[in-house]
Parts: structure tokens; sequence; C-alpha cells
């Protein structure tokens, strides 16, 4: 009986992920129309504007480092490229991870749903249960709105120049002066690599980054660059020691 219990929940949920990335496709074309495709579309002209405001540069996609591509894909959305903005698979791993630890927020979402949120200023923690669940429905609403509307590189491009950094810096380009007083093209690759796990964390992360959370996270986001294949553990080694996190705040 729990053989047969068990071959049904595996087959469940290939077929989920046999379906699920053309539905939500098609789901996302449905949800996109009135005023929430306006505020899709219109979110790039805004970005742009308070970027100029605050005196901070906007990077297209074509000049952020490799560097900061890959990182940011490997460590917060490997499937980034594939998935339609949803991943299941990611969800399937939380909700056996909140199986066992429910008391921590065991992450699970995609660079297109942390964009969703950032443009419609969604909070992350909500005062009631009620609310939480309105968040996340709108979250999913507009996760499909922008994975239908935007092309990948175009996601990552408002992603990596709307996410916040810590210490005031909005963008990756911003976070590069702030952190190492450089231009984002003359990070050195464990800089580069270490600006891409503060997204998930900022002020943990980047307020010492002589600190044991600071350095922790740098070394998460070199095994998951190895784990997925864009770094050699041999190449990881040597970033670990590249005076990297010789940082001094302004």
């Amino acid at each position: 009986m729990k053989a047969r219990l068990s071959l049904l929940l595996v087959g469940v949920g290939l077929l989920s992920l046999i379906f699920f990335d053309p539905l939500m496709s098609v789901l996302g074309e449905f949800l996109s129309y009135g005023q929430a495709r306006s505020v899709v579309l219109a979110y790039p002209a805004r970005l742009r504007q308070a970027l100029h405001g605050k005196r901070f540069r906007y990077v297209p996609y074509a000049g952020i480092p490799s560097c900061a591509r890959n990182g940011i894909v490997s460590v917060e959305d490997k499937r980034f490229f594939t998935n339609s903005g949803i991943d299941l698979i990611a969800i399937f791993r939380v909700m056996g991870m909140t199986v066992v630890d429910d008391h921590e927020d065991h992450g699970g979402s995609t660079l297109t749903q942390q964009l969703a949120r950032l443009i419609v200023r969604e909070p992350r923690n909500e005062p009631t249960a009620l609310a939480a669940i309105l968040g996340l429905s709108k979250i999913f609403r507009y996760t499909l709105i922008v994975n239908h509307e935007f092309t990948k590189p175009e996601v990552m491009e408002l992603y990596l120049n709307s996410v916040f950094f810590s210490r005031h810096a909005q963008g990756i380009a911003q976070a590069a002066e702030t952190y190492f007083h450089t231009d984002l093209d003359d990070l050195r690759l464990g800089q580069c690599l270490y600006l891409t796990g503060l997204p998930q964390a900022p002020s943990a992360f980047g307020q010492d980054a002589m600190g044991h959370r600071a350095q922790q996270r740098y070394r998460h986001v070199l095994a998951t660059m190895v784990r997925n294949h864009y770094l050699s553990e041999g190449a990881t080694q040597a970033l670990k020691f590249d005076g990297l996190f010789y940082v001094t705040p302004k």
C-alpha cells in the first residue's frame, strides 16, 4: 500500500512538473490586462527616474558583468532561465523543509517573484494570516504578468537595478561604488560574487563585511557556484583569500 502511494505521489509530482510551466504561461497571458499590466509596463521608466533622482546609474543587461548574472542566478534562482516565474521544484523543497522546521523562512522565491514584489511594493511580513494570503495572491498574479511581459534578460536587468544592497545602495552599480569604491566593470570576481549574496538579507550581510554572517554568506555563494557548475572548486579556494573583506564603509 505504501509503495503504491509513493508511486502515485511521484507520478503526480512528475505530471505537475511537466504541465506546470506551460499552464503558468497561459495563465500569465490571461492575467495580463488592465491596471495590473499598466503597472508592470510602467515600472522600467519609473525605476530609471527614481535612480536618476538619486544620481545612481541604471545598468542595461549587456553592461551587467557575467559574474553578477551567474552569481545571482546560482544563489537565488538556479532555474531562472527555464521556469515560468514560479519554481514548482523550489516550492516542493520548501514545503518539505517546512515540515521539518516551520520556524524558519526557507526561501523558494524566484527572481521574477522578487521583482514582482518590488514593483507592487508588497511587504514581506503581514500583520495577519489573511493579509499574508492576499499579499501572496497579489505577488503570484504580478509574477505571471512580469514573466509574460518581459524577457528573462529584462527581468534580470530590472531586478539587479531595483534591489537594495543595504548602506543606502539601490542597484548593483551603486552597490559596487558603496562597498568597494569602484565601478561595476572594475570589480574583482570575489567582490562581484559577494554583492550577489546580499539581496537575501542586506541588513544582516552588508553592514559588517568582516563579520561572521557576511563571510558565511559569501562562502555559501561560492559553494552554489561550484554546485551549479559556474566555478571550479579550485577557483573558489583562491577566491576565499583574495582580500575581499577589506572594505571600509563611506
